[in-house]
């Protein structure tokens, strides 16, 4: 099951055309692209495939439209949202089906992954401007970092839905307190990791 807010996505727009694209971002979601058929979205979405084909074509055209959603979604918060919320709203809402479709080769991957890290990196210069995000040694990475765990918990959803009794929400839930404790107040209480990376020397200790 897709673990994704759907207000700006489907409740808004009841028509045909978006219960395909909604049923889309869930099967791929759900098994990837490559596994994914027009008939199972079809199915999911309560339409023929004939009805699929007639909108989109192709399955990679109506790939191609999950991803166009996903880019006006985060130009929508982009507009209404700080730059340090947007990353966050971009996971909770289609966190599953980026971690597939990140997992994927290709351009469309390689677009969305960098999307994705140029809206990790607005938040950070947010953050770090406004004084309540501590800047990395290498900015551009720490972006990089910033998307991997976000997206992290996503590629092992159905792990993390077995060890919480076969739910995933309640997993994700209970990991956001540790996250939230390991961004708040780091897990180190010592340097020992920096020194290891190079950047803390043993004179300047």
């Amino acid at each position: 099951m897709l673990y994704m807010r759907t207000g700006s996505v489907v409740e808004s727009d009841l028509t045909a055309r978006a219960r395909i694209v909604a049923a889309a971002l869930d099967r791929f979601a759900a098994h990837g692209y490559d596994a994914a058929t027009m008939r199972d979205i079809a199915a999911h979405a309560g339409v023929s495939v004939a009805l699929v084909t007639h909108h989109f074509g192709t399955k990679q055209a109506l790939r191609d439209e999950c991803d166009a959603r996903v880019a006006r979604f985060i130009a929508e918060k982009q507009d209404a949202a700080a730059a340090s919320d947007v990353l966050g709203e971009v996971l909770g809402t289609f966190g599953p089906y980026l971690a597939r479709m990140l997992g994927a080769s290709g351009a469309a991957s390689d677009a969305l992954f960098a999307r994705l890290v140029e809206v990790a990196r607005a938040s950070i210069d947010d953050g770090s401007a406004s004084g309540w995000l501590r800047p990395s040694h290498d900015p551009e990475a720490q972006a990089v970092a910033l998307v991997l765990l976000g997206v992290a918990p996503f590629l092992l959803l159905d792990r993390l839905a077995a060890w919480a009794d076969d739910d995933a929400g309640v997993a994700l839930a209970r990991l956001a307190v540790p996250l939230a404790e390991l961004y708040t107040d780091g897990l180190i209480t010592d340097d020992r990791l920096l020194t290891a990376t190079g950047l803390v020397t043993e004179e300047a200790r």
